[in-house]
């Protein structure tokens, strides 16, 4: 640490973004188009008498006693450093016109499976015919001014017709997506930095990663196991076969970071530490999936929360699927060491402001509410920015903590790695070990270097044993260019499906300040008393995690709710789903491609997550909220009803907002009504469960109670792939504590197989 690294405004190193991709998906006529139609979603809006100098046909022009109030209003969420000036610009800027915001559009396109079909309804844009049949509008939209675009938009938005609305949903959520992401004027607005005003810089462990000269023959290694993955499953697995005394190769596709580095800005941050660099959008373009893809995968971007799995979900697993392990106190030993290893722990927890809505909102409403263990080693850990990397290095993910753990064995490691497949003896049963691609770094260490600075070599690992923890989107492909043909590969798909509630309080938030979730309602978790159900939580405030979805009603709407960003709260409904979905690898690019819909049993589950957490945030004082639901507005509480409602609550008379506030109770019915309509609510996930699950037989699942995958000898997955069905809680504890139990019979194995060679040999 240097002198400089204590000061006030020290930031993290900054890590580098490669260089853009193409953008020959589309012409440039058609980019335009879609910018058009961006600039229409969130368009400049301005005053009459200001309109003429900013540009009439770029901005929306409103009548300036109208504006007027809209600033006056609005002025009341700034923080003291912001003016109303300061406002005014915010909503006066078009975001579609920056060029960081528009590259933030060509990469999340870039990777979307989805992105060529865009280039037609473009063209068709661009015609005076396709602009009549789509718009109602002559004129191609990029000659109309920016009042007709964002009433395209809007007419989009509220049309009978689903590919309309699909097609205003997908030009909204770029432009909100780019805001929440790269928008400076939003940070400064709401006073966001992606570094805390504290940050210093602190030593990560020191990582010694092989290293390969060019070639253009096969680099062959070999070892006693190769871990493929390095988040908490394969994390537990190298630490417990190091720890045994076996040769452990641990390889990464991605790379690792050191805590100088983190938290990274968000563009970097998902680019480097997310797999896809993107979210991953499901078939029907429903659910936003988040999996972690660095070294330490998920461990190194979730958020410290530590819950050991469910008694009702150990016996569902141990009766009802026939794995009695889970019943045992054996699996209770996994659960233990796991939990002592990471620090697991409430002592040392501080809640912030909407944590404290959480814990205090239930107990007035009698529900069960709790503080959540964090895994940070009993250290406060006040952060709210752990989705883009822990820079204090307090939160021990499998970067800080397992694989150190491991190298002090002798483990190995190699980062830019690709598996391709696993191979097999001549048997075709019997595992071998691994073969792919190695990529280097650049000439500095930098991986942002073009491919052709970077060496890149195949690589043959030859191993006794194999162990798949590529997490739930990955390991079932791998396996499935493996050659491994078991049916359930792939499906069984679990992701805990989350709907976001944001509501607006009168004191200023900050919620990116502060631990992320340190509390947890399970008043609803199970609703049919079979397991299913819903917990209630709070969310990462990061710009983009709670607001690139949001619902997009009008681009007056979407400005106004993010220059409150300050003094927003955002929580998240977590379903236990029973029902499930499919991974399968994209035909071109060899991708995870997700087919996975909520049904009506688990979006009954969710709609009752957000009617509770809504009526928590009214009685901890919330000035309006809103459930992510499209088409429902946000309740604006009536202040004189909640007091009514507080003073019959103290007298005893009433417990439940719903039976003495007739506007709250009419809102709420409306909020089940919209949010039975097709499709649910945008939904996101962050946990995935299920796609290799563990099953008594191979007509069940694809690994058997030990892990090893059905048919084939040393072959084995450890991450949460393997889970029987959705934990139902965060699913980290219950990965690594799997992991272990998994990882310690293949040690027993190997020294079973080693005994039984010394025994032939003498």
């Amino acid at each position: 640490m240097t002198a400089m690294d204590t000061l006030p405004g020290a930031k993290p190193v900054l890590t580098r973004m490669p260089a853009l991709p193409p953008s020959d998906f589309l012409t440039p006529v058609q980019w335009d188009v879609l910018y058009a139609l961006m600039d229409g979603a969130l368009p400049g809006f301005t005053s009459r008498s200001r309109a003429p100098q900013l540009g009439e046909a770029h901005h929306v022009a409103l009548p300036d006693d109208e504006f007027d109030k809209i600033l006056d209003e609005a002025s009341q969420f700034l923080p003291a450093s912001q003016t109303r000036e300061d406002l005014a610009d915010f909503l006066a800027a078009r975001p579609a016109s920056e060029q960081a915001l528009r590259d933030d559009c060509l990469r999340s396109l870039d990777v979307s499976p989805g992105k060529h079909k865009l280039g037609p309804v473009m063209d068709m844009l661009n015609t005076r015919l396709g602009s009549l049949l789509l718009t109602g509008y002559w004129s191609p939209v990029t000659a109309q001014p920016a009042h007709v675009r964002h009433a395209i938009i809007k007419s989009w938005s509220a049309s009978s017709f689903p590919v309309l609305r699909s097609l205003a949903k997908t030009v909204a959520s770029l432009a909100l997506k780019a805001v929440t992401m790269a928008d400076t004027k939003l940070f400064q607005l709401a006073g966001y930095m992606d570094a805390p005003r504290d940050w210093k810089s602190v030593e990560g462990f020191p990582y010694d990663f092989l290293q390969i000269q060019a070639g253009s023959e096969t680099h062959v290694i070999e070892t006693d196991v190769v871990v493929v993955g390095t988040g908490p499953g394969g994390g537990v697995a190298a630490k417990n076969l190091a720890e045994a005394g076996h040769r452990v190769l641990v390889v990464e596709k991605g790379y690792y970071f050191p805590p100088s580095q983190f938290p990274m800005d968000q563009t970097s941050g998902l680019h480097y530490l997310y797999d896809n660099g993107q979210p991953y959008l499901t078939e029907d373009s429903n659910t936003t999936v988040l999996t972690g893809s660095s070294w330490g995968g998920g461990g190194t971007i979730n958020w410290s929360v530590s819950l050991r799995t469910q008694d009702y979900v150990r016996k569902e697993w141990a009766d009802d699927k026939g794995l009695p392990f889970f019943a045992t106190k054996q699996f209770d030993q996994c659960l233990d060491r796991v939990w002592d290893f990471v620090g697991a722990g409430t002592d040392a927890i501080r809640h912030n402001y909407r944590n404290n809505v959480l814990l205090r909102g239930s107990e007035k409403l009698g529900w069960r509410a709790h503080p959540v263990a964090q895994n940070t080693g009993n250290a406060e850990h006040y952060c709210g920015r752990c989705t883009l990397g822990c820079g204090s290095n307090e939160k021990r993910g499998p970067a800080a903590s397992w694989l150190p753990a491991a190298a002090e064995h002798d483990a190995e490691f190699m980062e830019g790695f690709n598996v391709e497949r696993v191979t097999f003896a001549e048997d075709g049963t019997t595992a071998t070990g691994v073969v792919g691609e190695w990529t280097s770094r650049g000439p500095d260490g930098d991986v942002s270097a073009p491919e052709g600075d970077r060496v890149r070599r195949r690589v043959q690992i030859k191993a006794k044993r194999v162990i798949v923890s590529c997490g739930t989107l990955q390991s079932p492909l791998l396996l499935k260019r493996s050659g491994i043909e078991n049916e359930h590969v792939g499906r069984n798909l679990h992701l805990h499906p989350a709907n976001m509630v944001t509501a607006t309080f009168a004191e200023p938030q900050e919620g990116w300040e502060g631990g992320i979730i340190t509390s947890c309602n399970d008043e609803f978790e199970n609703l049919d008393l079979h397991g299913h159900g819903v917990k209630m939580e709070t969310t990462c405030m990061v710009p983009f995690t709670c607001l690139s979805s949001l619902p997009w009603t009008s681009g007056l709407d979407a400005k106004l709710l993010l220059a409150r960003f300050s003094h927003l709260a955002s929580f998240v409904t977590i379903v236990r789903d029973r029902d499930t979905g499919t991974v399968f690898p994209d035909p071109r690019t060899g991708l995870p491609r997700i087919a996975y819909a909520v049904s009506d049993f688990d979006r009954d589950h969710a709609l009752q997550g957000m009617e509770g957490m809504a009526k928590i945030c009214y009685v901890q004082g919330a000035l309006d909220i809103m459930p992510y639901i499209p088409g429902l507005a946000p309740l604006r509480v009536d202040a004189q009803a909640r007091a009514a409602f507080e003073e019959g609550m103290a007298r005893g008379e009433v417990k439940d907002p719903e039976f003495s506030d007739p506007k709250l109770k009419a809102w709420l019915k409306e909020l089940w009504r919209l949010g039975r309509a097709q499709p649910l609510a945008p939904v996101a996930s962050a946990h995935q469960m299920g796609t290799c699950r563990m099953a008594k037989t191979p007509e069940e699942g694809v690994v058997d109670p030990q892990g090893m995958v059905w048919g084939r000898e040393g072959l084995y997955v450890a991450d949460a792939s393997v889970f029987p069905s959705a934990s139902g809680v965060n699913p980290m504890v219950t990965n690594m504590a799997i992991s272990d139990m998994i990882s310690r019979g293949v040690s027993e194995g190997l020294q079973a197989q080693l005994e039984g060679d010394l025994t032939m040999a003498s």
